[in-house]
């Protein structure tokens, strides 16, 4: 009797553990088709470069990762996530005149980014020179981006370009000025708008015959005359140079400033083409050497 009830209690026991052992409790993650993840962001960016952030759209148990396939756009925010989120990120200065594209990942999807190119500047490394009437080589610098195209030109038969008059990248342009049989002379090469100036000595004039020996102390020669003084108005057609040393065509004359020159009611800076002036100085070899300027019909001081 108690070994048939012992039995029994053994039995029960066994199947009570079996039941307990085959129990088990599981969580799954939802499937690639219930994580809908989308991603926007801002997508154009001028070449100075910003800021922006993606906005992530998911359920809240969907997982995510960014990343950047350029260089120049990082990441700045999580890297990974799960559910709606918005992740910033930084765009670089474009340094070259070429607009870019680019994209961020978020998962699958791709957000595109568009980048515009620096702007052309061009710039030369002076203003003008000087050169004797004999002639020679001349050479000034142009700056500009790699990728920058400009075109180089002459306003006078007596100027020849020595080297290319074409570039997309900073260079030196050489020029071949002829000999002047004659009066000084200015002529100009323009470099993507950018005006160099070159002036010419004239030919010096004949040595006097000596003087014949004579027996009186001979009277002293008068001094030499001083250049002649200038006044004139007109409209400004040209300038280049920096204030207060320019160089600009006033009335189809050639007008140089320097620190000496006084600008009355109106400022060194204020001088651009289309600007009414007088001119008040000295006339030298074909250039104007400008005591004054002033703005045209007004006498105040500036």
């Amino acid at each position: 009797m108690f070994g048939r009830s012992t039995a029994v209690v053994a039995a029960l026991a066994a199947a009570l553990a079996a039941a307990c052992t085959s129990t088990s409790t599981s969580v799954t993650a939802p499937g690639a088709d219930k994580c809908q993840v989308s991603a926007t962001a801002p997508s154009t960016f001028d070449a100075s470069g910003g800021s922006g952030s993606v906005t992530i759209s998911a359920s809240r148990d969907c997982t995510w990762s960014i990343a950047s396939n350029v260089a120049w756009v990082t990441i700045t925010g999580s890297r990974s996530g799960q559910g709606d989120a918005s992740v910033g990120f930084a765009v670089a200065a474009n340094p070259a005149p070429a607009a870019r594209t680019g994209a961020i990942s978020v998962g699958s999807n791709q957000v595109s980014l568009s980048q515009t190119g620096a702007v052309c500047h061009f710039a030369l490394s002076r203003a003008s020179d000087a050169i004797g009437a004999s002639g020679g080589r001349l050479s000034v610098d142009v700056s500009t981006l790699t990728g920058c195209s400009w075109t180089a030109s002459v306003n006078a038969s007596w100027i020849a370009i020595a080297s290319s008059t074409t570039g997309n990248s900073s260079a030196t342009v050489s020029l071949d000025v002829a000999a002047n049989s004659g009066n000084a002379r200015v002529g100009q090469l323009n470099v993507a708008g950018q005006i160099y100036t070159v002036n010419q000595d004239g030919v010096p004039p004949p040595a006097p015959s000596p003087t014949p020996p004579s027996p009186s102390p001979s009277p002293t020669p008068p001094p030499p005359s001083p250049p002649p003084h200038v006044s004139f108005s007109g409209m400004v057609s040209l300038v280049t140079g920096n204030c207060p040393t320019l160089s600009m065509t006033v009335g189809g004359r050639v007008v140089a400033t320097d620190r000496s020159t006084k600008f009355q009611g109106i400022k060194c800076q204020d001088i651009n083409p289309g600007t009414k002036v007088s001119i008040d100085g000295t006339a030298v070899g074909g250039i104007v050497n400008a005591d004054t300027v002033s703005k045209a019909g007004d006498d105040g001081q500036n």
